[in-house]
């Protein structure tokens, strides 16, 4: 049977299940993101996050519908939904055969137009297949293997729900992954015809706040201009060079590893500077790991151990359980600043960046400086009167006239109007 016969014939099984699906609640579908498992849910209502994924992945089977595994997806999809955040579902790929094209059919026609869609509270419209694909764990296959796998699932997606959207399982990188690294790994599923099953394309972003003699090279937030420079040149290259771009889970730390310690500052800075940085490259959405310490390594010393939002009370860094850190509030004010805004302006050069949003009809301009780049005073001319806030919402002056502004590591929020960045003071003028 050829693809579209596939489909065809899925699409026959899937509509028995269809019901009515509910309307779409008031969601945020937009940028600023949550992944991970997330034990407490309430911390949700200060972020002002947009989406979300679960941490726990669906295994397209036979047996899902009616198990604990239905009741646990639903119970947290519907936690997203009644807090106006957009789920996002993901596929387990583990090795799979031709018999998950039905039983991912009935999952998603169960979410999307059936009960489940009900229960949750929305029809659940985005579906990850696969995560980390090229990476060491479980899921972990070649990208012709992963292109077999994909158009296997991604058919039963499409068959009950053609509106839809497939999202590639996120990528990781590193010089150290060789002919696995994210681009040649990304070309080689394109050749092998995945990417007739894909309408979003994801990749991961870890790293640190800022350079480390313990860890030369190590990779940093703009390592997301290389990346997406790249994943567009590839996909050109097959004709989907118009394809959205993801990142389903980035993060830095605060803590220590080893001799490698950084400051919770460091830590809310790079996560403005993450989410900024990957909306001026025009990526669609980008998602934090995680809201509170998973203990993903176990340690409390890991890097993912100490990449939460919010403390879980274990390791020699942590200041006790349920204590927010300032990314916390970096994030939250972040979203109040520029959720639902548009992205209009730009720039970066010799390690000063700034990114200006139009948000409801007022401008504001995301600034700020490497100093392992540059060290040294900005001047900034606005064309109105603006404020200057702090990543966490403090005010630090307003001016209408040209300023000297001085910066360290941390993001600044500018106000108000459209403004001009120079890196030179301006030339004085006669009285």
């Amino acid at each position: 049977m050829n693809r579209r016969a596939l489909i065809a014939a899925v699409a026959l099984m899937a509509a028995g299940l269809a019901g009515s699906a509910p309307a779409d609640p008031e969601l945020r579908d937009g940028f600023f993101g949550i992944s991970g498992i997330i034990p407490d849910f309430s911390y949700l209502d200060g972020l002002g996050a947009e989406c979300a994924t679960s941490g726990f992945w669906i295994g397209p089977s036979a047996t899902f519908l009616g198990s604990n595994k239905e009741e646990l997806h639903t119970r947290q999809m519907r936690e997203f939904v009644t807090r106006g955040v957009t789920p996002i579902a993901t596929f387990y790929l583990g090795s799979v055969d031709a018999s998950a094209t039905e039983a991912a059919a009935t999952i998603v026609a169960h979410y999307t137009t059936g009960s489940g869609a009900a229960d949750v509270g929305a029809p659940i419209r985005y579906w990850e297949i696969g995560d980390e694909q090229n990476g060491v764990w479980a899921t972990s296959c070649s990208p012709e293997e992963y292109a077999r796998r994909v158009a296997i699932v991604a058919a039963g997606v499409r068959a009950a729900c053609p509106s839809c959207v497939t999202v590639l399982g996120g990528l990781l990188d590193g010089p150290e992954m060789g002919d696995w690294a994210l681009i040649p790994y990304l070309e080689r599923f394109l050749a092998a015809g995945g990417g007739e099953w894909i309408d979003v394309y994801a990749f991961h972003l870890f790293g640190l706040a800022r350079p480390s003699p313990f860890q030369p090279g190590g990779p940093l937030y703009d390592e997301a201009a290389t990346i997406v420079d790249g994943m567009r040149r590839v996909l050109a290259g097959y004709g989907r060079e118009d394809a959205p771009l993801w990142v389903t889970e980035m993060s830095t730390f605060s803590g220590g590893m080893g001799p490698i310690e950084q400051s919770e500052t460091e830590q809310a800075a790079d996560l403005v500077k993450r989410f900024v940085l990957l909306r001026f490259l025009g990526v669609d959405k980008a998602l934090w790991t995680y809201v509170t310490e998973p203990q993903f390594e176990g340690t409390g010393i890991g890097f993912f151990d100490q990449a939460g939002l919010v403390y879980d009370g274990i390791g020699p860094y942590d200041r006790g359980a349920d204590v927010k850190k300032l990314a916390y509030g970096a994030f939250a004010r972040m979203t109040d600043r520029l959720g639902g805004g548009t992205w209009i302006d730009g720039a970066r050069e010799n390690g000063v960046t700034w990114v200006a949003f139009d948000v409801r009809g007022e401008t504001v301009t995301v600034l700020w400086q490497d100093p392992w780049i540059r060290e040294g005073p900005l001047w900034i001319t606005p064309a109105a009167s603006v404020t200057v806030e702090t990543m966490l919402g403090e005010p630090r002056l307003s001016s209408a006239q040209t300023f000297r502004l001085d910066l360290d590591l941390e993001p600044v929020y500018v106000v108000g109007a459209s403004i001009a960045v120079s890196v030179s003071a301006p030339a004085l003028t006669a009285p």
